[in-house]
């Protein structure tokens, strides 16, 4: 089908000539009027067309009936209901892991904190579409191992563990999902000031009123965050749902708005069952900003010694065990049977020697093979992502934060927009947009790529602006060198670990992405994560595994990289 063009007006002169005075010097002029041209052909476009198809009807006038019909399709009930039911489950499942766990790490006198921390942020850097792979080979009904060993060592007949099933989903989305409740609180319990919670215990406060009237009000913002990081990421999971749902026969929003893309196309209806998700995710985030915002406690010094940890006594060693199992189970245990499935000839055949082979990786790294260009692919969609992000990004933070020219707040506005976009119902919007000359081209996977990822870089370069003084960049402007100078031989030098560690962090993310992918993709223009789930429909799960080991093994090059350089973790970052 093809797409209106949404006709965008022309500024006005007089806003021209306002910003021309504003930003001074030709050239910046230029380089600021192309970066927001940028922005609007990456962001305000496609959104304008999302909205418009999901609130017209097919004359143009505004009308929900595009929405109702979306709804009334087979299953979207059901689907919406699953939905809401994943979500709820998953955030409280994640809940009721990360909170233990971030009170052990942050207050207590546990062993081994550093090694928690490591297996989190394994368990998160493992994207649950990889995941998904694991936990078939381990608890598959039939075929998977632990059920096997179950079987022999027990006498049980049935499964033991059931992943194929929508219980099955939800752990598999709890395992990936928990670390970000956890780095939040985790951080916000270390910056607690303890003399407060001191002084409460003099006066003869017992630990639960101490942690009700005193801890709790000051990490509720961080549980706040967390919780809502949680349920929005499993509203919007595509890779997973698909998986297991396929395999399961259940539906979530997100496989009906993908199967409402698939042939015959409907992008109307996809556009409006979108829309909700959208609806949803923008109400969350100002709601958890409203919450975080009218939170009246904050913490005086952040300082903390060993004096303030709690001492588990008898309690250490159980607690760890605790610790250890829940980052066993999430992280290490599914990064083990990836390796151990992507050595197998065929999936079920028993862990010995001679069925270990290393052909699934041959084929892989074989140029002759129409899977090696899916690997370069993804290298250089990431890099170039990284690149423009990196460069977009810095530009619009200097405008937003050097520069006193009208629309800094809708640039910010802008760019920021596509943080709370879904990826699925976003890679739709692009779809609108820019379906009738680029589908099929690597151009509309960086346009999507580079829009949903604008965010991380321009926070980041926005972050360290605010901090670097304008003293040098004055000095070099009243000796004589232009603005463009000024930027190449001042700022940017000043920004190096800034860009490093936006450049890295969107190529890591860049690397495992799949919901916009999977709807933009075509056969030649097939990528690493979109090349795992055609191999997991096609029932090769060992190549499959061997593909997502790569991925796996290039994001984490890529995020140790980032500590190496910025001396923090990637969801450091991120908050």
């Amino acid at each position: 089908m093809t797409t209106d063009v949404l006709r965008l007006p022309a500024p006005h002169p007089l806003l021209l000539d306002k910003l021309r005075r504003q930003c001074g010097e030709p050239v910046k002029l230029v380089v600021l009027l192309a970066v927001i041209v940028v922005l609007f052909a990456l962001i305000v476009y496609p959104v304008s067309l999302l909205l418009k198809f999901s609130l017209t009807d097919k004359v143009g006038a505004f009308s929900p009936h595009t929405i109702f019909e979306a709804f009334r399709q087979p299953g979207m009930v059901k689907a919406s209901v699953n939905t809401a039911l994943l979500a709820l489950l998953v955030t409280v499942g994640a809940n009721i892991l990360a909170l233990p766990l971030a009170w052990l790490v942050a207050r207590s006198d546990m062993p081994f904190k550093s090694l928690i921390r490591v297996g989190a942020t394994l368990a998160f850097v493992i994207p649950s579409f990889i995941t998904v792979i694991a936990w078939i080979f381990l608890a598959s009904p039939n075929a998977g191992y632990l059920n096997k060993a179950a079987r022999w060592l027990l006498g049980i007949e049935g499964p033991l563990f059931n992943v194929v099933s929508f219980g099955g989903l939800v752990f598999i989305e709890v395992s990936h999902l928990f670390p970000l409740i956890f780095f939040i609180v985790s951080a916000a319990l270390s910056n607690i000031d303890l003399s407060q919670e001191q002084a409460a215990r003099v006066l003869g406060a017992g630990k639960l009123r101490v942690a009700a009237t005193i801890t709790f009000p000051l990490v509720a913002p961080a549980i706040v965050s967390g919780t809502m990081l949680v349920f929005l990421d499993v509203i919007s999971s595509f890779g997973a749902p698909a998986v297991i749902g396929t395999m399961a026969n259940f539906s979530v929003l997100t496989t009906k708005i993908y199967a409402m893309i698939s042939f015959p196309p409907r992008l109307e209806l996809a556009a409006a069952a979108s829309l909700p998700i959208v609806l949803i995710t923008l109400f969350c985030l100002a709601l958890q900003r409203r919450m975080t915002g009218l939170n009246r406690y904050r913490t005086l010094t952040g300082k903390q010694g060993a004096a303030g940890l709690e001492r588990l006594g008898r309690l250490r060693i159980p607690a760890f065990l605790f610790c250890v199992t829940v980052i066993f189970a999430s992280g290490v245990l599914p990064l083990m049977a990836l390796a151990a499935l992507s050595l197998l000839k065929a999936f079920g055949l028993e862990l010995v020697a001679a069925n270990l082979t290393l052909r699934n990786f041959e084929i892989i790294a074989n140029p002759s093979r129409s899977v090696f260009p899916t690997v370069w692919h993804s290298l250089v969609l990431a890099a170039a992502t990284a690149f423009i992000c990196m460069v977009v990004g810095f530009l619009s933070a200097w405008f937003v934060e050097r520069t006193s020219a009208s629309g800094r707040g809708a640039v910010t506005a802008i760019i920021m927009i596509t943080y709370g976009f879904p990826s699925i119902a976003f890679a739709v919007a692009v779809l609108l947009g820019y379906v009738d000359v680029l589908y099929g081209t690597f151009t509309i996977l960086g346009i999507a790529y580079v829009a949903k990822m604008l965010p991380v870089s321009f926070v980041l370069f926005r972050s360290a602006l605010k901090q670097l003084s304008t003293d040098l960049e004055e000095v070099a402007r009243v000796l004589g060198s232009g603005w463009a100078r000024t930027l190449l031989h001042i700022s940017v030098p000043l920004m190096k670990t800034s860009a490093w560690a936006a450049a890295l962090l969107v190529f890591a993310v860049a690397l495992r992405e799949l919901s916009m992918s999977a709807i933009l993709t075509q056969p030649t223009t097939q990528i690493m994560s979109t090349k795992v789930m055609e191999y997991i429909e096609t029932g090769a799960v060992e190549l499959a595994a061997a593909m997502a080991l790569l991925i796996v093994a290039l994001s984490i090059a890529a995020l140790v990289m980032l500590r190496f350089i910025t001396g923090r973790s990637a969801i450091e970052l991120k908050q």
